[in-house]
């Protein structure tokens, strides 16, 4: 009998400063247990994603257990470990300096709480957000390969050739591709429905990359982590990392992937629009997010002189979280006490510097205004609510986060 080859990427990430109820929540539900299956059989390997601001909390909030046991699994080679950006920003809108102090900072985090045995090869870009922009970067900083959604292989889903290896053009760096019909099926489908579908389409004796948020299991969908350790128990299928899977390719097709997310639709794209859930150009408020937010970057990077400049930096680089964008899309999730904590995370940062240019924090200033007023008037007009319908329409799919189900 031929096994198909499985490849797990699992990405667990918190928001910096996130409600302590709402991380131990997760962990009891998601974290725990699903580290406890791994350890439980050795035999099941996966690739792991955790963003370093999730690692500070698992430490703060001395859930020490969580930290134990992925050290643990990865001395047992049953984990393996990506390199991603420390506060799970969309790298792609960011100057290439930032990106590398990114992807540095999640690196001295993760080494100071796993050890030395963190030593990722691979990246995980967060959300998947790509451009040539991180390619490049990544190739500098000597990463070996990179996940993305099968849509920025053409544009399109359903169009991979599982059989083949890439590597972007003009570089070495390997692209790993996730399946997006497989790994949805973790987040939107029923327990038996989605055993059912997962067997019938795994045993093609193609490579399967499977990608999702691993507080899928348990957490978004509780049950669906005892599923999870069925299915990769199941004899049709051997469990590897990333890494093990993308060595069995003999060699690797040079390509140019479209600019995305694993959120990216084709319809988007053909507008392009490669990361309209953070940066949509008919959204005014987004607009003006990033604004503010550049701005922000703009101030202290010509501080480094102000005796305040280290606890500024630190609150701009907790500021890059793509959550401040994300919750602003209206598509279909949206929350204005969101936006207005990460306009005041913004505006605490400039405003705590000494002596921050006038005229750009009389700009800044007013930035924030118009985010917060714009922001209420969406909610009170009901604009919100509308973009939310009209997105879920077109869309057929149930949306999970943070803890809370979106109806």
């Amino acid at each position: 009998m031929i096994r198909t080859v499985w490849a797990n990427l699992l990405h667990i990430y918190q928001p910096p400063g996130w409600d302590e109820k709402i991380v131990r929540k997760v962990a009891r539900e998601s974290y725990i247990p699903l580290f406890r299956i791994l350890k439980k059989n050795p035999q099941i390997k996966i690739t792991l994603n955790i963003n370093g601001s999730l690692t500070e909390q698992l430490a703060q909030y001395k859930l020490n257990e969580i930290i134990t046991n992925i050290k643990l699994l990865a001395g047992r080679e049953q984990i393996e470990f990506t390199g991603s950006a420390m506060y799970h920003t969309v790298l792609p809108k960011l100057p290439v300096s930032e990106i590398r102090r990114q992807i540095h900072l999640n690196t001295k985090v993760n080494t100071k709480y796993f050890g030395k045995i963190y030593q990722p090869v691979g990246f995980f870009p967060p959300e998947m957000c790509y451009s040539n922009k991180v390619a490049k970067v990544l190739v500098k900083e000597n990463f070996s390969w990179i996940v993305l959604d099968e849509i920025s292989f053409e544009g399109k889903k359903g169009v991979m050739n599982w059989e083949n290896g890439y590597r972007i053009k003009g570089t070495s760096l390997k692209v790993a591709f996730r399946n997006r019909k497989i790994s949805d099926l973790f987040a939107v489908k029923p327990q038996a429905e989605t055993k059912k579908m997962f067997r019938e389409n795994c045993c093609t004796g193609e490579p399967l990359f499977v990608a999702m948020d691993g507080e899928t299991l348990g957490h978004h969908r509780p049950g669906m982590e005892k599923v999870f350790e069925e299915l990769t128990l199941d004899k049709k299928v051997q469990t590897v990392t990333y890494s093990q899977a993308l060595r069995a390719y003999g060699s690797f097709k040079s390509i140019s992937p479209y600019s995305s997310s694993w959120a990216s639709s084709e319809r988007e794209l053909k507008k392009g629009i490669p990361f309209e859930l953070w940066d949509h150009p008919k959204n005014p408020i987004h607009k003006l997010q990033w604004e503010l937010f550049n701005l922000a970057i703009v101030i202290v990077t010509e501080s480094k002189s102000d005796k305040n400049f280290k606890s500024a930096r630190t609150l701009l680089d907790k500021s890059m979280s793509s959550d401040f964008f994300w919750w602003a899309s209206a598509h279909p999730w949206w929350s204005v006490e969101i936006i207005e904590e990460g306009v005041a995370r913004l505006q605490k940062l400039i405003n705590s510097l000494n002596n921050p240019p006038a005229i750009k924090l009389k700009k800044a200033n007013l930035l924030a205004k118009e985010i917060i007023d714009l922001a209420r008037q969406w909610q009170d007009s009901g604009h919100a609510y509308k973009e939310k319908k009209m997105f879920l329409a077109g869309y057929n799919y149930k949306p999970y986060m943070a803890g809370k189900k979106e109806t």
